[in-house]
């Protein structure tokens, strides 16, 4: 059914243009002037507009409804340990398949749902990680009394993003939908006076940033990290012997990699060469690059651990001994941990001008290569008391405040915003 819509709507492309103007969708017949035009929001505020705002409802959402992680997972469990008495919801794709995953006291609603734009219209804060363009476009209405809170998914990643980014904003609709949820937007956490330049920077109308920290990287500094890497061991069948290499590559907008791919046999030779121990190489990918793995690494003998299904990447970082990237942000969330990350960038050249970066690799602590080659001298010739005195450098030029207290802080401006509401009445 799914195969035959997406043909019907590729189709429906060939004679139709689409954009958004003014919360109206406007369909034009190609070479014509014959134009059909549709309120974006009036369906919906129809049916969902005169229902109350429940004052003690928060409602999360990890990257479209992608699963139990990143800052609102972190932020979840912070409002469970108080003992709150909030209905809280999460917004998850095929939702029974991820509900082992979630505390008892979480609710899941369906991504993409008419029961999920129920709970927008009248969950009194939204906390989110990305645009919330699906449910823009399907007619959300922020209304008066409703909190936004923005916890974004990056760091200090090293790649731009949203209107910085010129492959993002090529699309009318999509530039109309950000700019909407940036209006919309009431809090956004950041962790450094880095990340305060580029959300001003990179996103639109941005009022009241907040540095908090991001609750996700709290694990670093928290104890149980030996209960974490545990965990990610016995779901991901590693040996308590073996050491962890996280590779986590980011995807391409036109999903085009580079025919340099990273060998898994020679990186693993050179950890073994240089540690005396074992090692195993896990690969997590991006959301949208599923299915890609044989276009970024040479596995001839099938070593690599499969990492993409286990829903938080913190506690793959946690567990991890070693990371190694091209251009994910992940690996800024690592570097907390000071344990040795490494890039391999073998199409530089063309990410940076498909995508571009706020400054130049070389300001970073991670040894960078091109080629296999090089990856392999950098571990070779690792220096792990230099490496520490760049991390600490580099945090303290980012303005980092990152202390494993995010949670607690983000959770304080729930809870100001709840009672303030029931206050009010």
């Amino acid at each position: 059914m799914q195969a035959i819509k997406k043909k019907l709507k590729r189709i429906i492309k060939l004679f139709i243009t689409y954009k958004i103007e003014n919360d109206t969708r406007v369909y034009q017949l190609k070479y014509t002037p014959f134009t059909v035009k549709k309120s974006l929001i009036k369906k919906t505020f129809q049916q969902y507009g005169n229902t109350s705002i429940n004052t003690k409802k928060i409602i999360f959402d990890n990257y479209m409804g992608h699963g139990y992680g990143c800052n609102c997972k972190y932020v979840t469990e912070e409002l469970i340990r108080r003992g709150t008495d909030f209905d809280l919801v999460w917004i998850v794709k095929d939702a029974n398949a991820h509900k082992g995953e979630f505390p008892p006291k979480v609710r899941l609603v369906e991504y993409g749902s008419k029961e999920a734009m129920f709970e927008y219209y009248t969950a009194a804060v939204w906390v989110c990680n990305y645009h919330l363009i699906h449910y823009w476009n399907q007619g959300l209405v922020k209304r008066f009394g409703q909190y936004y809170i923005q916890m974004w998914h990056g760091s200090f990643g090293i790649k731009k993003i949203e209107k910085n980014c010129d492959c993002l904003t090529n699309s009318q609709s999509w530039t109309y939908l950000a700019k909407k949820n940036s209006q919309n937007t009431d809090f956004w956490i950041s962790n450094s006076f880095f990340e305060d330049e580029v959300y001003q920077n990179a996103f639109w109308s941005v009022k009241n940033i907040l540095k908090l920290g991001h609750p996700r990287n709290d694990i670093f500094f928290k104890d149980g990290q030996d209960l974490v890497e545990k965990k990610v061991r016995k779901s991901l069948s590693i040996d308590g012997k073996d050491k962890i290499l996280l590779y986590v590559p980011t995807f391409r907008e036109k999903l085009d990699f580079p025919n340099y791919k990273l060998d898994i046999e020679k990186l693993k030779k050179a950890l073994e060469k240089k540690t005396d121990q074992s090692w195993k190489i896990v690969v997590r990918l991006h959301p949208r690059m599923q299915n890609s793995l044989e276009k970024v690494c040479i596995d001839e003998k099938k070593q690599i651990v499969k990492a993409d299904a286990y829903p938080d990447i913190q506690e793959l970082l946690a567990a991890a001994q070693v990371v190694i990237t091209d251009y994910s942000s992940c690996i800024f969330d690592f570097l907390l941990t000071v344990r040795p990350g490494f890039l391999f960038v073998p199409d530089l050249e063309h990410y940076d001008q498909e995508r571009g970066f706020y400054y130049k690799l070389e300001e970073t602590p991670f040894p960078i290569a091109h080629t296999n080659e090089e990856l392999i001298h950098n571990i070779e010739n690792f220096n792990q008391e230099k490496y520490s005195m760049q991390v600490e450098d580099f945090l303290k030029k980012k303005g980092s405040v990152e202390d494993g207290e995010a949670s607690v802080r983000v959770c304080n401006l729930i809870e100001s915003i709840v009672s303030e509401k029931e206050i009010r009445g």
